[in-house]
C-alpha cells in the first residue's frame, strides 16, 4: 500500500525553521503523489542541517517502505519513536514494516498500539487481525476483523479474511457474501489484487455446492492473473470429471488457454471441454443421438453434416482432440465416422481439399487413444491398399501424398509403417508435429529402452504377463503434466495426513523416494513437482514404460530421476531405504499381493510411509462386466479384439449399467 504523509502527533514540525518546513510540505506532497525521489530529495535536504527531524525521518521511512525496504524503513521508523511515540498513524507503519520483514508478532504489537491510540482507525484493527490470523490466533483475530468492520464496512482485505477464518472452519457457504464484498469493495482496475478474491471465491462456492459459479469465479482469477500459475492450476484441478461448466466465452477462452498450458495436464480440461461444446444445442442432440444408436452413426452424422463443420472446426474442439483422449462416446462415434469417411475420399481420390490440419489432429487423438476406435473389415481393406500404396511411393511430392500419410497416422502409428522412412522436413508444420510425436519420440524412447539394465530378469508368470501387455502399450500416454511447487515432504505428508502428530511426520529435508510401478512417469512427475529435494527412484517392469517416462521427463528438464527395470518381488535385493513409497495400481495385480506389500514394507527406513492405491470390488464391478462380455465373445487379446470388446461395450452398456461405466470419464477402459 502507498505511504501516505501524516504529520507528527501534536500538528507541528518540531520547531523546524521556515526553509525546513517548506522543505517538509514539499516532501509531503511528493510523497502523497507517489513521486518517492523527490520526497527522498526534499526529507534529505531537511536532514542535512536537522539530522533528528522526525518529519524528514518519517518521509524518508515511509519511502523505503514503498521500495521494498521494510528493514531500512524499521530504523527510520524506531528513530521517529523517540520523540513521537503517541502517533497511531507512525504505530501503523511500524507494524507494517514488521509484516514485510516476516516479523507478525512484532507487527500485532504495534498495529493493537495503534488502534489503542486511535480507536476509530479501521484499518489497524484490520491489520491486527490479519497478523492473528497468521499467528493462528484465530478468535481473536474474528474480533479484530468485526471490528474494523463496524468502523469501515468495506475494508477488502479485512472481509476477505474474515472469509478466509469462515473457510477454516468450513462454512463455505456464510464466506461466500464475504468474498463477493470484498471483490465489489476492490476497484476493477486493481486485477492482481482482484485474482485471489475471485480464485477464494470460487473454491469456496464449490464447496458449497454450486460449481459452476465456482468455476466461473476461478476462470476470473486466470483472466485476472492469466501468468499466475497458482489459480490455473486450481481451476484445472477443480474441472476433473466436471459435468456442467459456466456458459458464454469468458469461460471458454479462459479453457482454451489452459490447453495451450505446458504446465496444465490436458486430462483434467477434457470433461469440461466436453461440456462447454455441448452447450450448443445442435451439437449435444447430435452426440445424445449417436451415444443412443452407435449402429446407427452412419445416418446420424450423414443427416448432421452443417452440425459436424462447425464442431470439427471449433477451436475449443481442435485443442482437445490434439491434446488427450476425448471421454464421450457420442464425439468418439462421430470421429469414427469421420475417420472411415476420410479414408473413403482417399480411397476416390478426393482427399486434396481436405484440411490437414484437422487429419493430424485426429492422428493425435488416436495415438493416445492406443487406436481404440472401431474399424470393420471394408475399412480395414481400405487401409490395407493405403498403407501398401505409401510402402511404394517415395517422398510426397505433394498435398494428396500428405494427407495419406497423416491419414495412414489415424490408424496406425507412423514409426510401425514405411512412413517412418519418409522426409519429413518439407512437411507441412501440422505433419512436422505430427512425425515427431509417431516417429522421433518413439526412436528416442527405443534408444533409452536399450540402455536400461534390469535389476534380474523377470521370472514369475504373472509379472511376466502384466510385464508383455505394458511393453507392447506404454500406459498412460500423456501429452502435459500438471507442475507445482515442490515442498518439504512433512509439510506435503501433514497437508494429506491431518491426523498424525509432529513426530509421526519425517524430519528429512532430503527424502527418498521409491516409486513402485511407476508405468509412464506420470506419477514420478507429480512427486518431482510435489516433493522438495526428493531423490526418486522409479521402478517399472516395462523398459517401454519406463523409456515413455525417461523421454516425458526429460522433456520438463527432470534429469535427477533414477529409473529401474524390476519386479517388486526382486527389489528386496536392493541396497536402499526410503522415506516415502507409492505404489498406485500395482499390488493387485501380483500373483500373492501380502507378498508384494511385504517386500515394500521391508524397504522403508523406521517411521517411514507407504502410499498404496488399490482397486476396490465396488469400483472394479464394470472391469468384471467387461471380462464376463470379452469370455462370452471369445475376443482374442489383440488390437482388433480390443477393438470389437468395446464396440460390444457400447451396444450394451444402455441395457448393463456395470459395463457402461467402463465407458465414462474415469474409466481407464
Amino acid at each position: 500500500m502507498q505511504q501516505k504523509w501524516v504529520r507528527s502527533g501534536d500538528g507541528t514540525f518540531s520547531g523546524a525553521g521556515p526553509s525546513a518546513a517548506l522543505a517538509l510540505r514539499r516532501a509531503a506532497e511528493a510523497l502523497n503523489a507517489g513521486r518517492l525521489d523527490e520526497a527522498e530529495h526534499q526529507a534529505r535536504s531537511v536532514l542535512a542541517t536537522r539530522p533528528q527531524e522526525p518529519g524528514a525521518l518519517y518521509v524518508l521511512g515511509c519511502v523505503a517502505l514503498n521500495r521494498g525496504r521494510p528493514e531500512e524503513a524499521l530504523v527510520l521508523f524506531e528513530r521517529v519513536r523517540a520523540t513521537q511515540s503517541k502517533d497511531p498513524q507512525l504505530h501503523f507503519n511500524l507494524g507494517e514494516a514488521h509484516r514485510r520483514t516476516g516479523a507478525p508478532a512484532s507487527a500485532l504489537r504495534h498495529f493493537r498500539k495503534a488502534a489503542e491510540l486511535s480507536p476509530g482507525f479501521a484499518e489497524t484493527h484490520g491489520q491486527a487481525g490479519e497478523m492473528l490470523r497468521a499467528l493462528g490466533r484465530f478468535t481473536e483475530a474474528a474480533k479484530a476483523y468485526q471490528s474494523a468492520l463496524m468502523l469501515k464496512p468495506d475494508l477488502a482485505h479485512c472481509l476477505a479474511g474474515f472469509a478466509l477464518l469462515l473457510v477454516r472452519e468450513d462454512e463455505f457457504g456464510q464466506a461466500v457474501p464475504f468474498f463477493e464484498a470484498a471483490l465489489r469493495a476492490t476497484p476493477a482496475t486493481m486485477a492482481q489484487a482482484r485474482a485471489p478474491l475471485w480464485a477464494n471465491l470460487g473454491s469456496a462456492r464449490i464447496r458449497a455446492g454450486d460449481t459452476p459459479a465456482g468455476l466461473s469465479a476461478l476462470a476470473e482469477a486466470v483472466a485476472c492473473a492469466p501468468d499466475e500459475a497458482d489459480f490455473r492450476r486450481l481451476l484445472a484441478r477443480e474441472l476433473l470429471h466436471v459435468g456442467a461448466v459456466p456458459a458464454g466465452p469468458r469461460f471458454r477462452t479462459v479453457l482454451i488457454g489452459l490447453f495451450q498450458r505446458p504446465d496444465i495436464d490436458p486430462r483434467l480440461l477434457a470433461t469440461a471441454a466436453v461440456a462447454a461444446l455441448r452447450q450448443d444445442p445442435a451439437v449435444d442432440g447430435l452426440l445424445a443421438r449417436l451415444a443412443s444408436d452407435p449402429a446407427q452413426a452412419d445416418e446420424t452424422v450423414a443427416e448432421a453434416g452443417a452440425t459436424v463443420r462447425v464442431l470439427l472446426d471449433d477451436e475449443l474442439f481442435r485443442a482437445l482432440l490434439s491434446a488427450t483422449p476425448i471421454p464421450d462416446l457420442g464425439l468418439e462415434l462421430l470421429l469414427t465416422d469421420v475417420r472411415r469417411s476420410l479414408l473413403v475420399a482417399a480411397r476416390d481420390g478426393a482427399l486434396p481439399g481436405l484440411d490437414l490440419a484437422f487429419v493430424c489432429a485426429l492422428a493425435r487423438q488416436c495415438f493416445l487413444n492406443e487406436y481404440v476406435y472401431w474399424t470393420d473389415e471394408p475399412e480395414d481393406v481400405a487401409l490395407a491398399a493405403l498403407c501398401a500404396g505409401l510402402d511404394q511411393a517415395g517422398d510426397p511430392a505433394g498435398g494428396a501424398d500428405w494427407h495419406r500419410v497423416a491419414l495412414s497416422a489415424c490408424y496406425v502409428a507412423l514409426h510401425r509403417t514405411a512412413a517412418a522412412r519418409l522426409d519429413f522436413g518439407a512437411a507441412p508444420p501440422a505433419l512436422q508435429a505430427l512425425a515427431r510425436e509417431q516417429v522421433e519420440e518413439p526412436a528416442q524412447e527405443r534408444a533409452l529402452a536399450d540402455g536400461l539394465v534390469p535389476l534380474r530378469p523377470v521370472r514369475d508368470p504373472v509379472s511376466l504377463a502384466v510385464q508383455s501387455q505394458y511393453e507392447e502399450n506404454p500406459y498412460p500416454r500423456w501429452s502435459r503434466a500438471l507442475l507445482g511447487t515442490p515442498r518439504p515432504l512433512r509439510e506435503r505428508l501433514g497437508l494429506a495426513l491431518p491426523h498424525l502428530g509432529a513426530d509421526e511426520l519425517p524430519a528429512t529435508e532430503r527424502p527418498r523416494v521409491l516409486v513402485a510401478g511407476c508405468g509412464t512417469g506420470i506419477q514420478t512427475m507429480r512427486i518431482v513437482q510435489s516433493v522438495a529435494h526428493a531423490s526418486v527412484l522409479a521402478v517399472d517392469l516395462s523398459r517401454s514404460s519406463l523409456a515413455y517416462g525417461m523421454r516425458k521427463l526429460a522433456g520438463y528438464g527432470v534429469g535427477s530421476v533414477r529409473h529401474l527395470q524390476a519386479d517388486i518381488l526382486d527389489l528386496a535385493d536392493l541396497n536402499e531405504r526410503f522415506d516415502l513409497i507409492e505404489s498406485f495400481g500395482v499390488l493387485h495385480h501380483m500373483r500373492e499381493p501380502l507378498e508384494g506389500l511385504r517386500i515394500l514394507s521391508g524397504l522403508l527406513v523406521p517411521g517411514g510411509l507407504l502410499f498404496l492405491g488399490l482397486y476396490s470390488e465396488i469400483a472394479r464391478a464394470s472391469v468384471v462386466a467387461g471380462r464376463a462380455l470379452v469370455a462370452e465373445l471369445a475376443l482374442a487379446p489383440t488390437p482388433a479384439g480390443v477393438r470389437a470388446g468395446r464396440r460390444a461395450v457400447m451396444t450394451r452398456a444402455a441395457t448393463l449399467p456395470d459395463l457402461g461405466m467402463l465407458l465414462s470419464p474415469a474409466s481407464d477402459f
